[in-house]
């Protein structure tokens, strides 16, 4: 193996093989970066891309987007027990606002609760729609879980909103009660807050959507939407539907999306990045420095302003870390669900 550096990161542990990854695996997975990878902090990766510092073992940081509950539940006390370190950048408006610590996988391990009693995590989209629909979500950390993980995790910055919006007036579907990601709620609301969400209804155009700190947003149009709630329940039982309400808006309407201008766009990323920094500081009493950007998404804009804000930020590339590369444009590695993928990935990355 070379002496590379890289960055892999996790979302959700689970208490057995499901839709995320299994806590068994994840144990197995962190005993062999314990044995044959010296377990970093990005701290390192800072100081080795800024200074003339050079790895003397292959390297590699842990980290965990999102900031879900069973992070604290099931990776801290393994990761604890191994003696490694790793970061987390929780989204600042999932935290819960609550003074609870909920059992450990170290508490079924000293006895003090059944494995029953564990937390059983909900899916990534159940968790962030619930959060939308509801305005809090108990699947991701309280501000109490959170600092009491500071001496295993370093904790960074993955901004407020964590939602993907529309930045082009191409419909590529229409919502059918099936389909959309779980941040439609988000998409078809009027404002940039949590203030105005709406449910998608039957009929509702989708485009193409990303990030919300990452694309010009547009909103969808009032008339759009009345024009489409004015349909009888009937229209929708029509085999064809989509094919018909597609021709339909394209001769009504000229355009289908209200867009933000390029200065209320940079203005709107700005508030949220340094709003989501000062929360995230103000709850761990630490300081941010680096950001991950959400879903992985980033264009120029996105990354100068970020340049101004943070020391560094982190995309979903898959690569190592390299001299000379953008501070604000850094790898990271997904590890998905499946020991062979995450041992494929290891060794791919340690020999590049």
């Amino acid at each position: 193996m070379k002496n590379n550096i890289f960055v892999i990161f996790y979302h959700k542990i689970i208490p057995r093989w499901g839709h995320s990854k299994a806590v068994s695996t994840f144990y197995f997975e962190m005993k062999i970066l314990k044995k044959y990878f010296n377990v970093i902090t990005l701290d390192d990766v800072y100081e080795y891309l800024t200074t003339d510092r050079q790895p003397d073992r292959p390297s590699v940081v842990i980290s965990f987007d999102d900031g879900y509950l069973d992070n604290y539940v099931y990776a801290y006390p393994v990761l604890k027990k191994l003696g490694l370190k790793a970061t987390i950048f929780p989204i600042s408006s999932r935290i819960l606002k609550k003074d609870i610590k909920r059992p450990t996988l170290e508490d079924y391990w000293n006895g003090k609760v059944s494995k029953s009693e564990l937390h059983r995590p909900k899916t990534m989209a159940e968790a962030n729609y619930e959060f939308l629909s509801k305005g809090e979500s108990e699947d991701f950390l309280s501000v109490s879980e959170l600092n009491s993980m500071k001496d295993v995790f370093d904790i960074q910055g993955h901004a407020k909103i964590h939602a993907k919006v529309f930045y082009s007036e191409e419909i590529i579907d229409f919502y059918d009660g099936k389909n959309g990601h779980w941040s439609n709620i988000y998409a078809y609301g009027n404002s940039n807050d949590f203030s105005s969400l709406e449910k998608p209804v039957l009929g509702y155009p989708l485009f193409p959507d990303r990030n919300n700190l990452s694309v010009r947003r547009g909103f969808l149009k009032k008339e759009v939407k009345d024009y489409i709630k004015s349909l009888d329940k009937s229209f929708f039982k029509k085999r064809n539907w989509k094919d018909i309400l597609k021709k339909e808006l394209e001769k009504n309407f000229s355009s289908f999306l209200n867009f933000e201008t390029e200065e209320e766009r940079k203005k709107r990323v700005e508030n949220e990045l340094i709003e989501a920094k000062k929360e995230l500081e103000s709850i761990i009493g630490q300081k941010v420095r680096y950001l991950s950007y959400p879903f992985g998404h980033y264009d120029d804009e996105l990354v100068e302003i970020s340049s101004h804000i943070y020391d560094a930020s982190y995309t979903i590339e898959k690569d190592i870390i390299r001299k000379g590369q953008n501070l604000h444009k850094l790898p990271r590695i997904e590890i998905a669900k499946d020991f062979p993928a995450f041992i494929s990935k290891i060794v791919k990355f340690s020999v590049r």
